[in-house]
């Protein structure tokens, strides 16, 4: 098994001639709720030994919408029941695959982010993939967040919860 920093920088020429390659489909979301100091505050989950803040998602399953798998990802992550609001955006990126492979796969992900507001559920760290979870104001998500394409997304929820607060 190869480490992934012995593997070939993704360019194009990889991307369409590696054999081993896939396709990944996931969604999550920008989950909120108004804390209780009327401002407004979002779910993050901490990972690679709380190294890692990101945005709760997940791979679809097979019979899932997006929105369902966005969803349950996030209710598994979080803890948090939720009610989307609205699309978001698209996310896309490569990465290799190397656990438990002996050849790497290379894999085009993609990841639909949705808006959703915070209905129910206990902020959660049950997930055996998650080591933390936290509410964040929008501006300290906006620093903690360890993906720029994720803090895009913050700033698209950003964006639709000024709009529909006017």
């Amino acid at each position: 098994m190869r480490k992934t920093s012995e593997l070939p920088p993704i360019d194009e020429h990889i991307r369409r001639h590696w054999r081993r390659r896939r396709t990944d489909h996931s969604a999550g979301g920008v989950i909120y709720r108004v804390g209780a100091t009327g401002a407004v505050e979002i779910a993050l989950i901490a990972t690679r030994g709380g190294t890692r803040w990101q945005l709760p998602k997940g791979t679809c399953e097979p019979g899932e919408t997006i929105e369902q798998t966005a969803l349950r990802e996030v209710k598994e992550e979080c803890g948090l029941a939720g009610e989307c609001e609205a699309h978001l955006g698209v996310i896309e990126y490569w990465y290799w695959d190397t656990h438990h492979r002996t050849t790497p796969e290379l894999v085009q992900k993609r990841v639909d982010f949705y808006l959703m507001r915070a209905v129910g559920g206990e902020l959660s760290d049950a997930s055996i993939e998650v080591d933390s979870v936290n509410w964040f104001s929008l501006a300290q998500a906006v620093q903690v967040l360890t993906y720029a394409s994720e803090r895009e997304m913050v700033s698209q929820a950003i964006n639709r919860l000024a709009t529909d607060s006017r």
